[in-house]
């Protein structure tokens, strides 16, 4: 019986001790936690996060029409910006008619530049249209990349192969060797050249450009709607007469 009275202290001590326990390291915890959400650090290393450099493979494509009254000052703008950034005409035709000029135009420029190149044009001309787009394309590169350097030691390691053999005696193999490093090189070569055209699309953004000389230069495509059915209604009137003028003629 004393033994059972014994046991039964022994447990209720054992429960006692566990509680203060519990209580004691909830009481800490409630001192390490923060009493409220730094909102404004958290920010800060978002900020610091999306600042650092990005090493995803983008290529950028810019599309622009524009018009103008000052055609030839437009296209001097136009000639001086993509010399001032760096950039190059990849295309570039101009049509003269009697009432009308227009240039079309595709620009090759910087990638860290494209986008103020793109927006700049504003500034000679009116854009109605701007249109962007952004072509993810690093899972593609990395696996060329890993795919290159596959070939590559392939063909090193099939190299090394070719001169521990006797060509008069193992003949077959050899032959069966000399196709294969001649298909690894050629594989070689079609994916370094993969690999280029990726850099330089993506290091030089695609800018199409699209510009127009017009007598009334048309609202902006941010107007309200009845603003800019005006104004083509009024562009197609005034067109018409135009054409009737040149017909008398």
């Amino acid at each position: 019986m004393k033994k059972l009275i014994f046991v039964m202290i022994a447990l209720i001590c054992a429960a006692c001790l566990v509680l203060c326990s519990c209580s004691a390291k909830g009481s800490a915890l409630e001192d390490k936690a923060p009493a409220q959400y730094d909102y404004d650090s958290f920010s800060q290393q978002s900020n610091e996060k999306s600042d650092a450099p990005d090493s995803q493979k983008l290529i950028k494509k810019y599309a622009l029409t524009a018009e103008t009254k000052d055609y030839e000052g437009a296209v001097s703008y136009l000639d001086a910006a993509v010399s001032e950034c760096g950039g190059y005409y990849e295309q570039r035709r101009e049509q003269t008619g009697r009432n009308y000029r227009y240039l079309s135009a595709v620009v090759r420029v910087p990638a860290d530049r494209a986008e103020g190149f793109a927006e700049g044009m504003r500034g000679a001309a009116t854009v109605t249209e701007l249109y962007k787009t952004a072509d993810n394309v690093t899972a593609a590169y990395v696996d060329a990349e890993a795919r290159l350097k596959a070939l590559e030691a392939e063909h090193e390691s099939l190299l090394n192969m070719m001169k521990n053999l006797d060509s008069a005696s193992e003949f077959d193999l050899w032959y069966k060797l000399q196709a294969r490093i001649s298909e690894t090189e050629q594989e070689i070569a079609s994916y370094q050249a993969r690999l280029r055209n990726y850099d330089d699309l993506v290091s030089y953004s695609v800018v199409e450009i699209n510009l127009r000389e017009i007598k009334d230069v048309s609202s902006s495509s941010d107007a309200p709607f009845g603003d800019r059915m005006s104004d083509a209604f009024r562009e197609s009137w005034s067109e018409f007469f135009n054409g009737l003028r040149d017909f008398a003629i």
